[in-house]
């Protein structure tokens, strides 16, 4: 196979090189011409890099990294460092945490606390004039479901909202506030309220129309009870339990949320590891060791109630509410903070991170960092490629920042509540639900290989009720990922292997 290496400007143009040298040694490359060499698999270890014994030569299989963990038919990984270094093609990006931070194997410096608390960004006021109601029986939103949480969430809803209404359902009612507070409103009972004078516009809450728009629109006074708590992480993350004598809860998780590292689209950065950004968020950069990220004023952080600063903080070792840096506020801002900072000299020491779906809908502008964990020999991205939009690291176990989106309701759920997730949040999701979650970079768990229980805790294999991973990657996926799929009208034109005739593709079940 002929390799052609062409030109692509940075950030993408190194990766690209590295894929298409990757995809050389995906081809069946003998790695010697003896006249027989194997009759099992495990006769050509001695050559490295988990080749193949096929037609009694051994064959390089392009899995890698080198020192990964090959799992051959009618093998899983078990132990939960297994998921993390199982072999495959996703590219692999290093990070020399000797060569960079100067750790070779005894541990970084200590956590040092940020000196001055917690900045946070100036958010600009707002005058809303007139607002309508969010509750307005002329205007045929008389049923509504009042929602609570994570700014990451209104994307979703707007996908998710023409769906529900056309559907008979409520009009969702979503005010910004963040992970933690939307729990802490269903296990208090506390009620949505609208913001004071000159608050920022996204403190205000807003109304869904029958076509995903938003709406700014006023609660009213005394306020609103929250049907549902829109959660990026675990209530228990939150400091909340289900026994711990507050109301009745209920949590009923969905869709697969990643977080990801990024940085101004101009950085020649590609990487980042666990004990590097430990040292950039728990330290402000150690005296200058973490270069080129040793200005905290360029670290965009959220704050410690946002799923997205708790998921990175378990991820790196790092207390939610101990992180150097600005807090942006919002998802959007964090953004938007990052994308201007076009100039290297501002742009290199900046970094902050988001939700991928943030992301997803900001590539170009930002750059993702391929993140490397503890004990690693490669950083992953969410995806296989800096291009792809697969998710495949995050379904099979590579990339570890990740966890459910979680729909929390008083127990019993009030009635709005229960018409929202019964056509929202049920294991056989129609098509359209399921193309909502994709369209917003997130993963159904249909389309899932792994779980979890906990925050980021340990994995396990899964085998969804029903599966949708061919569907998945006929919208995500790259041709090669379609391979093993089989598009059907009925199970009837399904193998043994994937019985189950499923959203157009033949499924396991």
């Amino acid at each position: 196979m002929k390799v052609r290496l062409v030109h692509i400007r940075r950030p993408w143009g190194r990766w690209l090189v590295a894929a298409l040298m990757l995809s050389s040694a995906a081809c069946s490359i003998l790695l010697t011409r003896d006249a027989f060499q194997c009759q099992t698999d495990a006769d050509c270890t001695r050559f490295g890099g988990h080749p193949y014994c096929i037609g009694g030569f051994c064959t390089s299989s392009g899995l890698g990294p080198p020192a990964c963990v090959y799992f051959g038919p009618g093998q899983a990984p078990v132990q939960p460092s297994d998921f993390l270094n199982q072999c495959g093609t996703a590219q692999c990006a290093p990070f020399d945490d000797c060569a960079r931070l100067g750790v070779c194997g005894d541990g970084g410096p200590p956590l040092v606390s940020p000196p001055d608390g917690h900045p946070t960004a100036p958010a600009p006021s707002w005058t809303p004039g007139t607002l309508p109601s969010c509750l307005d029986n002329d205007a045929g939103r008389g049923n509504v479901v009042f929602m609570s949480g994570a700014s990451t969430w209104p994307p979703l809803i707007a996908k998710l909202a023409p769906l529900v209404i056309d559907g008979g359902g409520p009009t969702p009612v979503f005010q910004t506030t963040s992970s933690c507070a939307a729990v802490q409103a269903v296990f208090e009972s506390s009620p949505m309220v609208d913001p004071a004078a000159g608050a920022p516009m996204s403190s205000y809450a807003v109304y869904f129309a029958a076509d995903g728009t938003q709406v700014p629109c006023l609660i009213g006074s005394g306020g609103a009870a929250v049907d549902i708590g829109a959660s990026d992480i675990f209530a228990s993350s939150c400091g909340f339990e289900a026994d711990s004598g507050t109301t009745p809860t209920n949590d009923t998780t969905g869709a697969i949320q990643a977080i990801a590292f990024i940085v101004p689209s101009v950085s020649p950065q590609l990487s980042i590891s666990a004990e590097a950004a430990r040292e950039v968020f728990g330290t402000g950069g150690h005296d200058g060791g973490t270069t080129p990220w040793v200005d905290p004023s360029r670290y965009f952080v959220r704050n410690a109630g946002t799923g997205s600063q708790q998921m990175v903080g378990r991820a790196i070792g790092v207390p939610p509410a101990e992180f150097w840096g600005v807090d942006q506020g919002t998802a959007t801002n964090l953004v938007n903070a990052i994308k201007v900072l076009t100039m290297a000299p501002l742009a290199e020491p900046a970094i902050g991170f988001v939700s991928v779906n943030t992301f997803d809908a900001n590539r170009g502008n930002v750059a993702a960092l391929a993140f490397k964990d503890w004990g690693l020999d490669c950083a992953y991205l969410p995806d296989s490629t800096p291009l792809s939009t697969d998710k495949q690291n995050v379904r099979d176990g590579h990339y570890p920042i990740w966890g459910p989106i979680h729909f929390l309701t008083s127990f019993p759920p009030s009635a709005a509540a229960t018409q929202f997730l019964t056509l929202v949040a049920v294991p056989e999701a129609p098509a359209e639900v399921i193309d909502a979650f994709i369209d917003s970079s997130l993963v159904p768990t249909c389309a899932m290989n792994v779980q979890r229980e906990t925050e980021l805790g340990p994995l396990a294999t899964y085998s969804p009720p029903v599966h949708c991973g061919c569907y998945f990657d006929s919208k995500r996926g790259d041709p090669s990922a379609m391979a093993s799929c089989t598009p059907c009208t009925d199970s009837t034109s399904c193998p043994a292997s994937r019985p189950a005739c499923r959203l157009g593709y033949c499924e396991i079940r």
